[in-house]
């Protein structure tokens, strides 16, 4: 295949993941990249195997093992799309390079999210920054919202009144919008705090559901920072080799905890997994696994 025709292939596969809600973002260019190399490699048909290695031993000099393996991934999506056209497309099969072994994750237990949100009310006793932090933690924590999600939540997005017991995420990861049904106890706190921000009239200054001492929206740099403090005060560590805890546990330990609970429940996760997925925004299921 000339230049021309594999930028058209690409250009086809990019539109198709786009319009699917699965776009490659940041990585079209990557892909991009290797089209060219490709075009300036081919003495054939069609591509080859080779050329990926190619391609991927040019990269490897500034480049880490898991990263080179991460490309390979995206590279063999593509191609796995171009041979359904060119059936003379050679696909490498994917265990030919190390793959990327993700840190295990923390996990904290019921009882440490208890402690953990009982020391956030308490971070500084009598001011409106405890209020906000136990109520945006809480909601991370009882919904495994990604960090982001909760402080992008502006005021209509929470208790419309068509539906007081659901939150909007107008655009999550990817851009994908989703509606998320909360437990009535997980409602009833976010009034209580939607009812603390009406009183002290952040209304009047911003749309942000939660939100810093300067009446803006929260950042995640300051959520971030200020999540330390209840977690050193209660002394919850890294243990059994996971990662130091941090905003991003409150999401996995809400997975493992649902997965946990189905299999205690006799359940059938498998038939499940689609719908927390959903739940959690996630392109397909095998990102919450």
């Amino acid at each position: 295949m000339n230049r021309t025709q594999l930028e058209d292939r690409l250009t086809a596969y990019l539109e198709l993941r786009k319009a699917l809600g699965t776009s490659v973002g940041a990585n079209a260019k990557l892909l991009g990249e290797f089209v060219q190399f490709a075009a300036d490699q081919s003495t054939t048909d069609s591509v080859t195997s080779k050329m990926v290695f190619d391609w991927l031993e040019n990269r490897r000099r500034e480049q880490s093992a898991g990263a080179i393996a991460k490309q390979l991934s995206l590279v063999r999506q593509f191609l796995l799309h171009l041979s359904a056209a060119v059936p003379e497309t050679q696909v490498p099969q994917r265990n030919l390079i190390a793959g990327y072994r993700r840190p295990m994750p923390f996990i904290f237990t019921t009882n440490e999210l208890q402690l953990v949100l009982e020391a956030a009310a308490d971070f500084k006793p009598g001011k409106f920054c405890s209020v906000v932090l136990h109520a945006i933690l809480g909601l991370i924590a009882a919904t495994g919202l990604r960090a982001s999600e909760a402080l992008n939540l502006d005021r209509p997005d929470v208790m419309p009144r068509s539906s007081p017991e659901t939150l909007l995420i107008r655009e999550g990861k990817f851009g994908k919008a989703r509606l998320v049904p909360l437990h009535s106890s997980t409602a009833e706190q976010l009034r209580v705090y939607a009812g603390h921000r009406e009183l002290l009239g952040y209304g009047l200054h911003t749309t942000a559901f939660f939100v810093s001492l300067h009446r803006r929206r929260l950042s995640y740099g300051t959520l971030r920072k200020t999540f330390k403090k209840p977690i050193a005060k209660v002394g919850i560590r890294a243990r059994n080799g996971s990662n130091e805890p941090t905003l991003h546990s409150l999401r996995h330990s809400f997975v493992v905890t649902r997965l946990r609970t189905w299999h205690e429940e006799g359940l059938d996760v498998k038939s499940r997994l689609a719908h927390l997925a959903t739940y959690l925004g996630h392109v397909d299921f095998h990102e919450t696994y």
